[in-house]
């Protein structure tokens, strides 16, 4: 029964919310190697031990985070509109209704698999689905550009699991699709009462096929031997999918006449966002100086949604999260440019720690809005109260796979809590003293570094317990901080010039109490369950 409360949580929470899509199986596309790349399977044992070395360093330069009480903030107190939808604040972009709902296109890059070798962890084409703005809006040169979420995969038998499903293939993908299908509500809604400022720009979704937050960028496959002895190749391409999109972008669509973008993305496509945000913006600026329509300069900005995952330990203490998605950046030979955290940590062989937000958030260069709860649901399963894989890595048993969620909620007393279709009412007083101070560290995290209170940063933290509360229509029109909804949050700093930090801050105060109920941290929240009822 737990491993089945497990297994359902991954499948909800992962992919029920990341990859709602109304999909037609177009049957799963399986490479197998040839002479040349099958050379065995020898480097999963050094890079193991590259893991264990470099996380024993990693504690001396991270550290424990030191907690913080709620009143540290030194903020007001909110004024939470109860149990309301508020009304949405006055864009200045002057979005109107757009009568149906808009169609989005899948680009499905052959050229550029062949080309540049953009394919997905089975082999298939990397792709994206556009919706171009509606012709009689004056956004032809506003954009958002989403890269989509999902989870990861972690050794050889997770990773070869998700070759043969929605996150490690362009197979499963349609030819045309609704914003709805594609499980974009919310901040990437096409409907312009849900999502006024942005209803009517170019929308693109990035579709996420790698299952390294778009960050793989292996030449040669890692080679998988099934237990039937099978041999199968897995691309790490991540990378140069998300170069390709952006290129075809700028050939075919006129993204390179862009007067305004925002790059956004969902859980392990918003973690993509925080480690990709400089290399998109050189990307988009370079082709704009050679664009012939030059109107004045590209305002760029990064918003990601649900993807600021901590460098934490479990409650067990253990490195559980961390361990994982070091040995996914080594085996998937992760690539991150132009972002200032490599200079500090390769030359102490830490570059892994790259691949959390928290050490690249502050060398963002745009204005960057951080949207997150401070008790993310996914976080408190995956990170606070999940238990190791057993022989992690494992390159024998093909089982674990994100279907079993890699043993989230497996510390014991936590299934309750954190497991299946459990919310926060079901937590214990250890879990929940637990869990506010996980809250404590996520915000103490953020807050201290120099990006938080940089000029033309905000941010919106939450502390409901949720995750991709940004995509669901209902909670990004609900969930208030300091009197501000989510939605008008991020309009305000939208429509704003770069300002001073602190006018687009909104950081939850509350905490949960025990017994727990939804709304303790924060009256506007709701149970992460009202979406499936």
């Amino acid at each position: 029964m737990l491993l089945l409360r497990s297994a359902f949580r991954g499948i909800a929470v992962v992919f029920g919310i990341l990859l709602a899509f109304v999909v037609v199986v177009a049957g799963a596309s399986e490479a197998t190697c040839n002479t040349r790349s099958c050379n065995g399977q020898g480097e999963e044992t050094v890079l193991v031990q590259r893991m264990v070395k470099r996380h024993e360093a990693s504690d001396a330069v991270v550290g424990r985070p030191v907690g913080i009480r709620p009143g540290d903030l030194a903020m007001p107190p909110p004024s939470p509109l109860e149990g309301q939808l508020a009304p949405p604040v006055k864009a200045t972009s002057a979005a109107a209704a757009v009568a149906g709902a808009r169609t989005f296109t899948l680009v499905k890059m052959s050229d550029k698999a062949t080309s540049m070798g953009a394919i997905c962890l089975d082999g298939t084409p990397g792709a994206f689905y556009i919706s171009p703005s509606p012709s009689e809006h004056q956004h032809k040169k506003e954009w958002v550009i989403h890269l989509q979420g999902g989870g990861w995969c972690y050794d050889g038998p997770t990773c070869y699991n998700r070759s043969a499903f929605l996150g490690g293939s362009s197979s499963y993908a349609v030819p045309t699709q609704t914003a709805a299908g594609l499980g974009l509500d919310g901040q990437m809604s096409d409907n312009c009462t849900v999502n006024p400022t942005f209803c009517n720009f170019n929308l693109v979704m990035a579709w996420y096929c790698d299952g390294a937050s778009f960050a793989g960028n292996k030449e040669d496959p890692v080679v998988y031997t099934d237990p039937k002895g099978v041999k199968h190749n897995l691309w790490f391409r991540g990378r140069r999918i998300l170069e390709a999109i952006l290129d075809t972008l700028v050939e075919e669509y006129g993204l390179g006449n862009a007067s305004r973008v925002l790059l956004g993305g969902d859980s392990a496509g918003g973690m993509a966002a925080y480690l990709h945000a400089n290399y998109i913006e050189k990307k988009l600026l370079t082709a704009r100086m050679r664009s012939r329509d030059l109107t004045g300069p590209m305002d760029y900005r990064v918003a990601p949604n649900s993807g600021f995952f901590l460098y934490h330990n479990s409650v067990e203490m253990k490195q559980v999260f961390q361990m994982q998605i070091t040995y996914l950046y080594y085996m998937s030979n992760v690539t991150i440019t132009d972002n200032r955290c490599l200079d500090r940590y390769s030359n102490h062989q830490l570059e892994h720690l790259c691949m959390f937000p928290q050490h690249v958030y502050p060398h963002i260069n745009a204005p960057t809005f951080v949207l997150n709860s401070a008790l993310d649901l996914y976080q408190a399963a995956n990170i606070l109260s999940a238990e190791p894989i057993s022989g992690f890595p494992n390159w024998e048993n093909s089982q674990v796979s994100f279907f079993s969620n890699y043993n989230a909620s497996a510390v014991p007393g936590w299934i309750n809590c954190t497991g299946g279709m459990a919310d926060i009412t079901g937590c214990s007083k250890a879990n929940i003293a637990a869990m506010n101070g996980y809250m404590d560290t996520f915000e103490r995290t953020i807050v201290s570094t120099a990006a938080f209170n940089k000029s033309g940063n905000g941010a919106f933290i939450y502390g409901c317990f949720n995750h991709n509360a940004e995509l669901n229509s209902l909670d990004w029109g609900l969930y208030t901080v300091d009197g501000v909804v989510m939605r008008d949050a991020v309009a305000q700093w939208w429509d704003s010039p770069a300002q001073s930090a602190g006018l687009h801050t909104h950081v939850e105060r509350g905490r949960y109490k025990y017994p727990a109920t939804v709304k303790d941290a924060n009256p506007t929240c709701n149970s992460w369950l009202d979406g499936l009822r």
